[in-house]
């Protein structure tokens, strides 16, 4: 028999090359390129007689977004400009509205002028002068200046008051007496075309009565001026250009 250490020496050896020789065969194979593994596409399958295809929808190419937003600001501006040209057109073709006449006639009675929201002392005045108002009408001169003196004493800011007391003066021939009044109700009347050209007719009666026919023929003409339909300035102005012997305007 082999002594016990010869065997050791002689084993130990092929031992260590076996190992070394699994260690190698392990490490080629880790290091190795794996394969992938992919599934196989179906192969398409033949076209059928008789079957009809659609074809595939196209996608539209996306635009960049800075030219989608230059396509929205002209969709804008587009949208915007239709409707002013719009009115434009419109504007264009209505005609211009008709000019209003200055002068409203406002000879209704003088108790339709009192609101609910007129005060008590004002709508007091104004009952006295319609009352003076119709002595006027009546010819009652001396009535009318008793009522008309006194619906000045309780609103001194009633302009037709005033009027209506320079009337009464006038048909008293107190032309001068008149003239103040119609002064006092010309400042009052400021803004009513149709109580001005009342005063300024008026006015041109009391001149042509004091001699003064130049006054009277501008007093005439700015009544006629702020109201074209007064018969007394009308008339006054022809029969004044007859008497002085102007041309007519």
């Amino acid at each position: 028999m082999w002594p016990r250490e010869c065997v050791m020496q002689w084993i130990f050896p092929r031992r260590m090359n076996l190992l070394a020789i699994i260690f190698l065969v392990f490490l080629t194979q880790s290091c190795a390129p794996r394969r992938i593994y992919r599934p196989i596409a179906p192969a398409p399958l033949p076209p059928q007689p008789g079957a009809s295809y659609a074809p595939m929808p196209s996608v539209p190419e996306s635009k960049p977004v800075l030219e989608q937003g230059r396509i929205r600001e002209e969709n804008i501006k587009e949208r915007r400009a239709v409707p002013q040209a719009r009115t434009r057109e419109r504007s264009a073709s209505t005609p211009p509205p008709r000019e209003v006449p200055l002068s409203v006639p406002d000879d209704s009675s003088l108790i339709a002028k009192i609101t609910p929201r007129t005060l008590p002392q004002r709508a007091a005045s104004l009952r006295l002068t319609e009352e003076g108002r119709k002595f006027l009408e009546s010819a009652e001169y001396a009535k009318a200046l008793t009522r008309l003196e006194k619906s000045i004493s309780i609103d001194s800011t009633n302009s037709y008051g005033y009027y209506y007391l320079a009337r009464a003066h006038f048909h008293l021939s107190r032309n001068k007496e008149s003239l103040n009044f119609l002064d006092v109700a010309e400042s009052l009347f400021a803004g009513e075309p149709y109580w001005l050209a009342e005063v300024f007719a008026l006015k041109g009666e009391n001149f042509r009565a004091l001699g003064f026919l130049q006054r009277a023929d501008s007093s005439y003409s700015q009544a006629l001026r702020l109201n074209p339909s007064n018969r007394v300035a009308s008339e006054g102005l022809t029969r004044i250009r007859e008497e002085i012997q102007l041309p007519p305007r």
